[in-house]
């Protein structure tokens, strides 16, 4: 079958892609891997010691960072609704997050140091609708984060870039010492996402 030209033009960005050809090397199962390297070289977000659950965790490439930064010594929660092949140490909860929400009360007592959301949306194609789909991810794992962090703890979220950014911004630094948006290097120069860091929750589980 005889391809497209938005397929040929994945497929010669695929190519020229340094951090997929790095991850690959480093054996890491997606280029988002040296997103949160980089968020956590410059933020410190997580610790040898910290306790970590990963939200839309498959295929699994930001668990492995978490995983490599510890020794693979803790062990870390990793929730999707996609499959995800095992990793050390790591627990993989076959689910959805809004679901979980809803009907799950077997974290009702762990809080966590860290929640880390790579989620994001498939794209519609429509412009309006994956903005709405977009909020509605970032405000799950923002419900998540404030449910289950520990005091003191850190969440990194991604979002996408929009009219609602400085009111999503405002309404984390309630809850957080320090709230800044970062946008790695390893992330496309065409994509509007960014990621939220928040460090020091304060809020004391009042959501």
């Amino acid at each position: 079958m005889k391809k497209t030209n938005s397929q040929n033009i994945w497929l010669k960005r695929q190519k020229k892609d340094i951090f997929i050809k790095l991850s690959k090397a480093k054996g890491y199962r997606s280029r988002a891997a040296y997103k949160l390297l980089e968020i956590n070289q410059k933020f410190k977000i997580i610790n040898n010691k910290s306790k970590v659950i990963d939200l839309g965790a498959s295929p699994g490439g930001w668990t492995q960072v978490v995983a490599e930064l510890q020794n693979n010594k803790n062990e870390i929660i990793a929730i999707d609704k996609k499959p995800m092949d095992q990793i050390v140490n790591c627990k993989f909860i076959y689910d959805d997050i809004a679901n979980f929400l809803k009907t799950n009360e077997s974290l009702q007592t762990n809080y966590f140091d860290v929640i880390l959301s790579d989620m994001a949306a498939n794209s519609s194609g429509h412009r309006f609708t994956d903005q709405i789909n977009a909020e509605k991810i970032y405000y799950l794992a923002q419900e998540f984060a404030l449910k289950y962090l520990a005091p003191k703890g850190n969440f990194v979220c991604k979002f996408f870039r929009n009219s609602l950014e400085k009111n999503i911004v405002q309404e984390i630094k309630k809850n957080f010492n320090i709230v800044k948006t970062y946008k790695p290097n390893s992330s496309r120069k065409d994509s509007k996402e960014i990621y939220l860091i928040a460090i020091g929750f304060n809020n004391l589980h009042k959501y």
